[in-house]
């Protein structure tokens, strides 16, 4: 069963949307990669605070295209919009991870992120 708060494959009208945008082919997630098994993996429970906070700030990279051949530069996140998720935690949480630690760890996840997405594709 898929869930429904995650992000989905593009559906054709998407990618002709893309290709009429100029985003290139290999820039769209690919079909065949549903046929491939997932990596399972375990979060330790000292870091799933950070992880959920970078996990919530998915959709807020800043991006933009490289160049004229269309690739994408991934810049990094957003962190107005990690503040506000960081805002809405409860008391508790806020106690128990102070927002100054998560930030930090955000930012050493972004690092690590922002260099696999910006690998060259050839």
């Amino acid at each position: 069963m898929t869930d429904p708060t995650r992000p989905s494959r593009p559906d054709e009208q998407a990618r002709q949307d893309a290709e009429a945008l100029g985003v290139p082919p290999e820039n769209l997630p690919d079909d065949a990669d549903d046929d491939e098994e997932s990596e399972v993996f375990k979060v330790w429970d000292i870091n799933m605070p950070s992880m959920l906070l970078f996990l919530g700030c998915e959709t807020q990279w800043r991006v933009v295209a490289r160049g004229m051949s269309g690739l994408l530069y991934w810049l990094g996140i957003d962190y107005a919009a990690a503040a506000v998720l960081l805002k809405a935690r409860t008391k508790r949480e806020k106690r128990r991870y102070p927002a100054a630690q998560l930030l930090d760890d955000l930012r050493d996840m972004e690092i690590e992120a922002r260099a696999i997405m910006n690998e060259v594709r050839e």
